[in-house]
């Protein structure tokens, strides 16, 4: 059984889907598991479709036990609305965690600023960031949440520029090999395909040519796709 909280949807590697309670509380059940060793993957998604961070944990499963998870606490999902902004304009940097949750926001530049905000109670947040202060170049920034005595991680992380213009943020498709939808195929990525070489049932994100197993014809197209 796995409990957490903090998401609309949670998956295991593609086995397991469910939607969250209003307070962002989830469970789910396994039961179809042979003894043996396990890497669990659970990633959030939110009402706009934005997916967080993975999750990811090694589980050691004995045959005929019952193992418990508790305490899974799913870094928030982010976003802004524009891939270039005006110099001294603001950006929407927005996502959804807990409800009710307070929420922190980094923005890096020379230094990481720092701002807070308050999630509203269907964990919705968003935070109008002026960007006066920041150079004309690529930033980055995260969010992490804390809700009843705990915090998260922080999210991924998202990118924009700084320029002499305002470009709206076209929604993004993740690319074929992209497991755990950073927007990127890389390293971490080939560690999800590595484990499920040669191993039965591979869930379909990692069988990436679609017939059934995992073997180096999948590692041939993840490397087609590989943005490193």
């Amino acid at each position: 059984m796995i409990q957490g909280d903090h998401l609309s949807k949670v998956y295991r590697n593609d086995a397991v889907e469910t939607v969250a309670l209003s307070d962002a509380s989830f469970q789910v059940s396994l039961s179809s598991l042979t003894g043996g060793n396990y890497i669990f993957s659970v990633y959030g998604e939110d009402n706009k479709g934005n997916r967080s961070s993975l999750l990811t944990f090694p589980i050691s499963v004995t045959a005929g036990a019952t193992n418990n998870i508790s305490g899974i606490f799913l870094m928030p999902t982010i976003n802004v609305d524009k891939s270039e902004v005006k110099r001294g304009d603001d950006i929407a940097i927005f996502g959804q965690t807990s409800p009710d949750s307070e929420i922190t926001i980094g923005v890096a530049s020379d230094e990481e600023v720092f701002v807070k905000t308050k999630a509203a109670k269907d964990g919705v947040y968003l935070y109008n960031f002026d960007t006066s202060s920041l150079t004309r170049e690529q930033h980055f920034t995260r969010s992490k949440s804390a809700w009843g005595g705990e915090v998260s991680s922080f999210s991924k992380s998202v990118s924009f520029v700084v320029g002499t213009k305002n470009i709206a943020k076209a929604t993004s498709v993740s690319k074929k090999g992209d497991l755990n939808n950073d927007n990127r195929v890389n390293i971490v990525d080939f560690s999800i395909v590595a484990y499920w070489y040669k191993r039965s049932s591979p869930p379909p994100s990692a069988d990436l040519s679609g017939d059934g197993k995992v073997d180096l014809i999948d590692f041939s197209i993840m490397a087609f796709y590989f943005t490193g």
